[in-house]
C-alpha cells in the first residue's frame, strides 16, 4: 500500500495537490493515508471480517485505488489522527473537519465517499467521466 502522491495518475495527482493546497488554506492539517493498492492488497483488506479476523474496512472488491485514481486522508488535531468522523466539530464555522475537507475536495473536482450511501469520510477520487 502507498501514501506517495506519485502513484497516482497525473490527473489524480493534480486534484490531490489542488486539494492540498485548498486544505492548507483553510488550515486543516491532514495526513495521506493511502494512495495506490495493488488488487492482492484490496483483496486482504475486503476479507478483513469476513474470511480473515478483524472488523470490516472496505465494501468492495473494486476499488480506485487499484486504478490510481483515489486517495484516503485522515485529519490531524493537535498531531493526533482523528478517526471519528461523528464529533470533530472543533473548526470555529462549526462544520465538521471531514464535512469540511469534502467541500473541498469537491471543489476542486474530486468525488468525496462521504456521499455515498455506504460512506467513506476519509476516500477522496477522480469523479467518474459522464
Amino acid at each position: 500500500m502507498s501514501r506517495k502522491l506519485s502513484d497516482l495518475t497525473p490527473e489524480a495527482q493534480e486534484k490531490a495537490r489542488l486539494f492540498t493546497d485548498a486544505m492548507l488554506s483553510a488550515g486543516i492539517r491532514f495526513a495521506i493515508t493511502c494512495t495506490y493498492r495493488s488488487q492482492e492488497e484490496q483483496n486482504e483488506l475486503w476479507d478483513r471480517g469476513r474470511v480473515t479476523p478483524g472488523p470490516k474496512v472496505t465494501w468492495s472488491r473494486v476499488s480506485k485505488h487499484t486504478s490510481r485514481t483515489a486517495f484516503d486522508i485522515v485529519i490531524l488535531k493537535d498531531n493526533k489522527a482523528i478517526w471519528d468522523i461523528v464529533k470533530t466539530d472543533v473548526n470555529t464555522n462549526n462544520i465538521p473537519d471531514y464535512e469540511e475537507a469534502g467541500v473541498i475536495g469537491e471543489g476542486v473536482g474530486l468525488e468525496w465517499g462521504g456521499r455515498w450511501a455506504v460512506k467513506d469520510a476519509f476516500h477522496f477520487q477522480l469523479k467518474e467521466a459522464t
